[in-house]
C-alpha cells in the first residue's frame, strides 16, 4: 500500500494580509531612521564644504597677507551698484578659486572686467559671463540641491532666468555659502563711498535701524563690520580683534524661491539672488536682523534675503574664522548672533554662549 503524497499547506488569505502589515509597519518605523541617517550624513558633508573654504580662506590669507574683500566694485559715486553692467561686482569667492581646485576656472577668468565687462559686451566680458555660469565644487549644500536652482516670477512659476542680477537663463554657477558682511549691509546705496579713505567704499553712516543689536545707539563703521563687509577692501588677521574663534567668517545663504515672503512681501519679490561670482547678498549675509521687516527675530530663515539661512532644520551651519564649523541654532539669541558677526566691536562673545 502505497503512503498518501504530503500536501503542502499554503498561508491562507488572513495569514498573508498579517504578514503584509508587519512589514507595512517595519517600514514605516525603518524610513524615518534611514532619512534622519541620510540627513546626518548630508549636514556633515555639508560641514566639511565649509570646513574646505575656511581652509581655502586662510591659505589665501598666508598668501596675500589679506583675506579677499567680500565684493569688488569699480563703480564710483555716492553709492556702490555691484550688479551694474560698468561695475566689477565680482564676490570673495572669485579670488579663493585656485585653493579651492578650481586653478581652470581662476587661470581662464579676464581680473581686468567684470562679470560682463562692458555694454556691448567684449570679448573678455562674455568669457567671464560663460565662466560664471560653472557650477564649483563644494558650492552646494547637499541637503539643499545638487545644481542651480529655478527662479520664481512674480507669479511663483519658475522662470530662469530669475536666478542671476543679470537677465537670460542662467544654467550653473549656484552658491549655498557665502561670507559674513557683520551685523550690517555692506553693499547698495548703504556702501557710501569716503573720499578721505582713497574711494574704498565704507559705511560712513550706517542707519541705526538696519542693525539688530545696539540699535538704540549710533554705531560706528568700526563695530559694525564683519570679514567680508567693506566692498574693495580686504581684513587683514589683525584686523579681527574680537578673536577668531569668536568671529562668523561664512554660513550658509537664504536661497528664497517664493514671493510670499514675509519681509517686503507688500512691496514685490523677495527672492535672493544665485552666484558664486557675484558679490552683494549673492555670496554674502548679514548676521544683523531688522527691525523694519515686521518683527523678524530669527536668524536664519527669517524671510530676508540678505540673512542666512539653510534647509537643515533648526539651524544653519557656521565657519568661524579659527578654520571651525559650528550648527548654530535658528533660535539662538539675536544679540549674541549679531554680536558674532562683527569682527572688532570690543564685544568677543563666544560661539558656545
Amino acid at each position: 500500500m502505497s503512503p498518501r503524497p504530503r500536501v503542502r499547506k499554503a498561508f491562507t488569505l488572513v495569514e498573508l494580509l498579517v504578514v503584509i502589515t508587519i512589514i507595512g509597519i517595519l517600514i514605516a518605523l525603518l524610513l524615518p531612521a534611514v532619512q534622519a541617517a541620510r540627513e546626518a550624513a548630508r549636514r556633515i558633508s555639508c560641514n566639511n564644504q565649509l570646513k574646505q573654504l575656511g581652509l581655502a580662506l586662510h591659505n589665501y590669507g598666508q598668501a596675500n597677507k589679506v583675506f579677499p574683500p567680500g565684493t569688488i566694485s569699480s563703480q564710483t559715486g555716492s553709492s556702490i551698484n555691484v550688479y551694474g553692467s560698468d561695475a566689477h561686482g565680482t564676490s570673495w569667492i572669485l579670488r579663493i578659486l585656485p585653493f579651492i581646485e578650481a586653478d581652470a576656472l581662476a587661470k581662464g577668468w579676464n581680473y581686468k572686467e567684470g562679470i560682463t565687462g562692458t555694454t556691448p559686451l567684449t570679448t573678455g566680458g562674455l568669457n567671464n559671463l560663460k565662466s560664471s555660469q560653472t557650477d564649483v565644487k563644494g558650492l552646494y549644500c547637499p541637503t539643499r540641491r545638487s545644481t542651480v536652482r529655478a527662479g520664481v516670477d512674480a507669479n511663483n512659476s519658475l522662470d530662469t532666468s530669475n536666478i542671476s542680477p543679470l537677465p537670460g537663463g542662467w544654467t550653473g554657477g549656484g552658491t549655498d555659502y557665502g561670507g559674513c558682511l557683520g551685523r550690517g549691509v555692506g553693499f547698495a546705496s548703504y556702501a557710501i563711498v569716503d573720499a578721505t579713505v582713497g574711494g574704498d567704499a565704507k559705511m560712513v553712516n550706517p542707519k541705526v535701524n538696519d542693525v539688530y543689536v545696539d540699535d538704540t545707539t549710533k554705531l560706528s563703521a568700526s563695530t559694525i563690520w564683519g570679514i567680508f563687509g567693506q566692498v574693495n577692501k580686504s581684513a587683514t588677521f589683525g584686523a579681527i580683534r574680537d578673536g577668531l574663534s569668536n568671529t562668523i567668517m561664512t554660513g550658509e545663504l537664504s536661497r528664497i524661491t517664493s514671493n510670499s515672503s514675509p519681509y517686503n512681501a507688500s512691496s514685490g519679490p523677495t527672492l535672493g539672488k544665485d552666484g558664486w561670482v557675484y558679490g552683494g547678498p549673492s555670496s554674502t549675509f548679514t548676521t544683523g536682523a531688522y527691525p523694519s521687516s515686521g518683527g523678524i527675530t530669527s536668524q536664519s530663515n527669517n524671510g530676508y534675503y540678505g540673512s542666512p539661512g539653510s534647509d537643515h532644520s533648526n539651524g544653519a551651519n557656521y565657519g568661524i574664522a579659527d578654520g571651525s564649523v559650528r550648527f548654530l541654532a535658528t533660535s539662538m539669541d539675536g544679540s549674541v548672533f549679531a554680536l558674532l558677526g562683527s569682527m572688532a566691536d570690543n564685544k568677543p562673545i563666544s560661539v558656545g554662549e
